[in-house]
């Protein structure tokens, strides 16, 4: 399952970086649930309310200078046949391929028909 998470966090990346904020939104199950940084729950029960939450998301980041980002340091755990657990490092850049920050995030991942869904986030509190 590393190839399968690498590849979805791939697209992933890739999606979140060109600001198809429509698209990106897809890639969540519905619900999804995020734990923020601050430990505040985000509860989005459509895919809808996750095009506005990470639109938002997008654009604060940007004030920060977030252009693009990068992922490191995977570790991915099976449960079962059609869900894993996968812990990745984040990386913000800025246009200069600059560090902002970093941190780690955990993601469950769902098998639903041919594709891999986020039910859950996990931001890395320290």
């Amino acid at each position: 399952m590393f190839e399968e998470a690498k590849k979805f966090f791939n697209a992933y990346n890739t999606i979140f970086d060109s600001g198809d904020m429509a698209a990106f939104s897809q890639l969540f199950a519905e619900p999804f649930i995020s734990v923020r940084p601050d430990s505040a729950i985000a509860s989005m029960s459509t895919n809808e309310i996750a095009l506005n939450f990470f639109t938002d998301v997008l654009n604060t980041w940007k004030l920060e200078g977030y252009k693009y980002f990068s992922t490191k340091d995977y570790d991915v755990t099976p449960i079962g046949k059609k869900s894993m657990l996968v812990t990745l490092t984040w990386e913000m850049l800025n246009e200069n391929h600059g560090l902002i920050r970093e941190w780690r995030q955990s993601y469950n991942l769902l098998m639903v028909g041919n594709q891999w869904k986020v039910i859950t986030s996990t931001f890395h509190t320290r």
